[in-house]
């Protein structure tokens, strides 16, 4: 019987933390939902999610056991059972389908999608994290755009601009796609050993890191574009000043790494970027909340 340290240690909850910015970026964003409706709502999204990180694992267990920080998984380690995780994946599935169709019927669809994107990513026969391209194109919408349109239906806002849906989406997608890359890094030699032919190992270590850099800076230059034409107030302009100084370690990271693209260098620049963008993410989180409660 598994224990309930077993259970969040399976779900994998501290990496999918950009993905609950993105799903309160999407609720913010729109105006604020009814209590009730975001609770439902989040719950549906967390088991959601648990699944699809669940799931990855059940189908990942060769290569993680390959990978010397993933070795340690419940499921790769053999602390849990692969047909344990699967049982466990697909019944947070149903109740991630019957908590959101109580309430709206196009979240369920929006979930249907969510769930199917990150199932083709991991499974047979379409296994898109191991097609080059496709495989940090997939974590974008599946970890950016997603998250942030089932926040966007959790407020139930019928007069969102359709193009400003866009505009707020595209720098979450970038923003994943890069943290996707980052994350194939530290998983090059597992992924080379076992065949799993994801973009950096098929283009090269050095590739990614520059296609990693690339992604990060759009990023960053998206919102300072869009207050300069005038889409966003100027306001954001100066609040998006605040996060710049705990950038900075990351860039002095990124430096080293591209300069000696080692593992141990590679595996410097996950940690300091997950220890800092958890930071980044609560000042922008809450400029967000701050912006839209005084109307800039």
């Amino acid at each position: 019987m598994m224990i309930p340290m077993e259970h969040l240690k399976i779900a994998r909850i501290d990496n999918w933390l950009g993905w609950i910015f993105c799903f309160g970026i999407g609720c913010i964003f729109s105006g604020l939902p009814s209590p009730e409706r975001v609770v439902i709502v989040f719950f549906a999204f967390f088991s959601a999610t648990a699944s699809i990180f669940i799931l990855n694992q059940y189908f990942d267990q060769e290569e993680d056991r390959e990978n010397v920080m993933k070795s340690n998984l419940p499921v790769a380690s053999g602390r849990i059972a692969p047909r344990t995780a699967l049982i466990l994946s697909l019944s947070l599935i149903f109740l991630c389908l019957f908590l959101v169709f109580l309430i709206d019927i196009i979240l369920t669809l929006l979930f249907i999608i969510y769930l199917a994107i990150w199932t083709a990513y991991s499974a047979p026969p379409f296994r898109l994290k191991a097609v080059p391209v496709m495989d940090f194109i997939i974590s974008g919408i599946g970890a950016g755009l997603l998250p942030f349109l089932i926040g966007l239906g959790t407020s139930h806002q019928q007069n969102f601009s359709l193009s400003l849906m866009v505009i707020i989406a595209v720098p979450l997608m970038f923003a994943h796609s890069s943290g996707h890359i980052l994350q194939a890094l530290g998983d090059y030699e597992a992924d080379h050993n076992t065949g799993v032919q994801t973009f950096v190992v098929k283009y090269g270590r050095k590739n990614g890191i520059l296609l990693l850099g690339f992604l990060s800076l759009v990023t960053g230059l998206l919102p300072l574009m869009y207050t300069s034409f005038g889409i966003f107030s100027f306001n954001y302009f100066l609040l998006f000043f605040l996060p710049l100084p705990f950038c900075i370690p990351i860039a002095r990271r990124y430096i080293i790494t591209i300069e000696n693209p080692t593992t141990k260098n590679v595996e410097s620049l996950q940690k300091t970027t997950r220890k800092y963008a958890v930071i980044i993410m609560i000042i922008v989180g809450v400029c967000v909340l701050v912006g839209k409660t005084l109307g800039l």
